[in-house]
């Protein structure tokens, strides 16, 4: 590394040891600009963590700029509800006819904590339904792991309260057989069923129509409320999100991630249009202008039914690159996909749930990642974590990352032949 960005690493770890763990691992960002991210010494890396996936439209996009702007002139400070949420809402519902009410938060933990307490109050149960595979972001109570039978869970991270995991039943992705007999056995006081649709835990993995039609059905025939989880495919897989895309109609769906445009935090929860439901009085406080005003900046762009075509056409082209350096190199890296968002594994066999998810070769993927780092191509430091492209890659940017992966293969060979 460069003398500045060791420098400022060297002071992470003393004063900021989250930023310097995560520094490490990817950068210490300066700028970013398009699909591409600057280190403290001016060195450019093509990015394919996207933000955690907020930014669909790239860095510096002018849109994203402009609104920037546009919020300065109106004060940056929350506290109200702006009237340019209200032009935010009837994009929303231009992209989301069926959902109708709409309630803006300031971040994903506040719409997520909105929407499964209003399924507790709507149903009068308690009990939560999650996959091993489901994203857990900011929710404690998806920080949980299976510990015995049908499902019953234990806190997986340390000052989780043992009560608050005994509220959560924990389903194997795709396992339809597990998932009715969980229901069978807690259904009577299950609140709600939480679907992440791609198992962002697991990298990325296309649900099969059977088990989206169990989880739907069963559900429903329980008296729960199925809820989708869109903080990162909502905008993303398409402008429906995966509701669209894969065909899953929830009776609540919470957003985040892409609705920030990558320049501000907030998330969002959306009520199934035919329900007739009102969300409550306990409402979180309203989100900043800033994020109002980025978000509708971002969903105008992407009325522009092009925007999702192109990404469709660079994830493809980047998944077939893969496939074929593994096939050149003689090695089993594989490449799942779903719209712009992949994830690469080095594994002997497909990677579709749990048990094929602990058997990735994730020694072989952190020399790898670093190889590619060194190449200037930034990449997940876990295999098989979701990365993202943008709408500021390019098929010559494509043809970079691929250029990128293929030196770190080529390194990979003359380090294992000795």
């Amino acid at each position: 590394m460069g003398q500045r960005v060791d420098e400022l690493l060297a002071q992470a770890r003393r004063a900021a040891p989250l930023a310097g763990r995560r520094g490490e691992d990817s950068l210490l960002l300066a700028k970013a600009q398009g699909c591409r991210v600057y280190d403290a010494d001016n060195v450019a890396y093509l990015d394919l963590l996207g933000g955690g996936g907020t930014n669909l439209l790239g860095y510096g996009n002018q849109y994203l700029l402009d609104a920037v702007r546009r919020a300065s002139t109106l004060g940056l400070n929350a506290g109200f509800h702006a009237a340019a949420e209200l032009e935010l809402v009837e994009l929303l519902e231009e992209l989301l006819p069926a959902f109708l009410p709409w309630a803006i938060t300031p971040s994903e933990g506040e719409a997520w904590e909105l929407a499964l307490r209003w399924c507790r109050r709507d149903t009068g149960r308690r009990q939560l339904v999650v996959f091993d595979g489901n994203r857990r972001g900011a929710v404690e109570a998806f920080h949980v792991t299976a510990s015995g039978p049908l499902g019953v869970s234990q806190p997986l991270v340390a000052g989780i309260p043992a009560e608050v995991a005994r509220l959560v039943r924990v389903v194997p992705w795709g396992d339809v057989e597990a998932f009715t007999n969980v229901l069978a056995e807690v259904g009577g006081d299950t609140a709600a069923v939480v679907l992440d649709p791609i198992a962002a835990q697991f990298g990325v993995i296309r649900p099969s129509a059977e088990f989206l039609k169990a989880v739907s059905e069963g559900t429903r025939k329980a008296g729960a409320r199925l809820v989708l989880d869109e903080t990162l495919t909502g905008f993303r897989l398409a402008r429906g999100g995966a509701g669209e895309s894969l065909g899953i109609t929830a009776d609540v769906a919470v957003f985040g991630g892409v609705l920030g445009g990558g320049i501000s935090r907030v998330g969002a929860v959306a009520w199934a249009r035919s329900a007739g439901t009102t969300p409550g009085d306990e409402l979180p406080g309203p989100p900043p202008p800033i994020s109002i005003l980025a978000a509708s900046a971002t969903l105008s762009v992407l009325r522009n039914e092009t925007v999702h075509q192109r990404l469709e056409e660079r994830g493809a082209q980047l998944q077939a690159g893969v496939e074929a350096l593994a096939e050149r190199y003689s090695r089993p890296l594989r490449c799942t996909r779903v719209g712009s968002i992949f994830a690469c594994a080095f594994s002997r066999q497909p990677v579709v749930d749990g048990n094929s998810f602990a058997r990735v070769d994730q020694e072989t993927w952190g020399r790898f990642a670093r190889a590619c780092r060194e190449a200037g191509v930034l990449l997940q430091g876990r295999s098989p974590a979701a990365s993202f492209l943008s709408h500021a890659h390019g098929d010559k940017d494509v043809e970079q990352a691929l250029a990128g992966f293929e030196s770190a293969l080529k390194k990979l060979q003359k380090e294992d032949q000795h």
